[in-house]
């Protein structure tokens, strides 16, 4: 960023409004767009909603940033008239109050109840969904209506946000927002402390969980709910377990289906091969441990641990849906297989543990693939674009 860009963007302040805390991508993207935007010479502040896991690393990140926050307690990630009347009416004050320039909401919730306080306050706003809702989620009455919201609010936005050009093209769809409102900013991953993890990592990760040198060891990634896939993940690699003696699958993550995965698991007769890590800070120990990457998600807006394994060097094996093709050249990078096939996601499976050339090429490939568009800094200097473009 030049110094004159710098200039303009002095004591131009920005409120970024979240649903929520929790672990995952869209927090830890949002906290570091709060920290680094910075640097390009915004001043930022937060506005969060309630956060179940306080001791998640964008919670334990955003408690120490030297910034202006705002805990909204009405705010929850599901419909609640009441609450969400409540949550406008404190971000009005909010904004009102502290004169913001520039409002960036994340997510479904926080950019509805956030771009209607804005325009109620007449400060312009950016969304970033962080992926849609359009299936994988809820039943077709409820995406409906969120579609139908969302068309009215595209129209009262300044700019839209999606991570692929996936989810512009399926937004534009369904008609929300046009064409020209649209950027594509992928989610920003510091690329370089993925790139020659200390092998020592993952060998103490082995030996933590059981696994021994020799076996082949498949990694998983994400929050334990149903849009993730991880029971077809399950199912496949049960499949591929059979012909693949040595292949042991590790899962990384927390959620509301730890303990039905954990029975499925141990119902196939895998629980000596199937390793549940849970929630993890720090991911690099459980990619350095790992051969291959793997993802069934039914609905992915971009895929953060795919970048991040990516970057590691491992080959992906993940689901033809969502943004996650615009990250994977099949067949060169990766390897894409349709949602909900359990069948084919374990074929692949096998054929990647029987080709230690393939997974060896695809991983250099998508480590040189990811770099620099998937970067963080990318990420930063695009965002930093469109905040200039949208005071201007």
């Amino acid at each position: 960023m030049t110094g004159s860009a710098l200039d303009q963007n002095v004591n131009r302040t920005v409120l970024h409004i979240i649903t929520r805390m929790d672990a995952g991508g869209a927090a830890t993207n949002t906290i570091t767009c709060v920290d680094r935007l910075r640097e390009h010479g915004f001043e930022t502040a937060l506005a969060y909603g309630v956060t179940t896991d306080l001791a998640a690393a964008p919670v334990v990140r955003m408690q120490a940033l030297d910034v202006e926050k705002h805990f909204l307690p009405r705010m929850v990630r599901n419909v609640a008239p009441l609450r969400d009347l409540s949550t406008l009416r404190e971000l009005v004050r909010i904004i009102r109050q502290k004169r913001y320039d520039l409002v960036h909401t994340h997510c479904s919730k926080a950019g509805a109840v956030g771009r209607l306080a804005a325009m109620i306050c007449g400060v312009p706003a950016v969304h970033t969904p962080h992926g849609h809702i359009f299936y994988g989620y809820f039943g077709h009455l409820p995406t409906h209506l969120f579609v139908m919201v969302e068309r009215w609010l595209a129209r009262r936005t300044k700019a839209l946000i999606s991570l692929t050009d996936a989810e512009t093209r399926e937004s534009l769809e369904r008609g929300i927002g046009r064409r020209g409102q649209y950027t594509t900013v992928p989610s920003g991953v510091p690329l370089a402390t993925f790139r020659d993890i200390d092998p020592a990592n993952g060998a103490a990760f082995r030996q933590a969980h059981g696994i021994s040198a020799n076996a082949i060891v498949a990694a998983s990634i994400g929050r334990l709910v149903p849009v993730k896939g991880f029971d077809v993940l399950l199912e496949g690699f049960g499949r591929a377990s059979e012909r693949c003696p040595d292949l042991h699958l590790v899962i990384a993550g927390d959620g509301e289906q730890r303990g039905t995965l954990a029975r499925d698991a141990a119902h196939r007769g895998l629980s000596e091969r199937v390793h549940f890590a849970g929630h993890l800070d720090d991911v690099r120990p459980v990619l350095s441990a790992a051969d291959l990457f793997v993802l069934a998600s039914r609905n992915e807006g971009m895929g953060r641990a795919i970048i991040e394994a990516m970057a590691a060097g491992l080959p992906v094996l993940a689901t033809r849906t969502g943004g996650i093709p615009t990250l994977i050249e099949d067949t060169r990078t990766g390897i894409l297989v349709s949602p909900e096939d359990a069948q084919g996601l374990g074929d692949e499976l096998i054929r990647l543990v029987e080709s230690p050339d393939l997974r060896q090429s695809m991983g250099a490939a998508g480590a040189d693939g990811v770099y620099p568009a998937y970067d963080e800094q990318t990420m930063l200097d695009g965002l930093a674009k469109i905040y200039t473009e949208t005071l201007a």
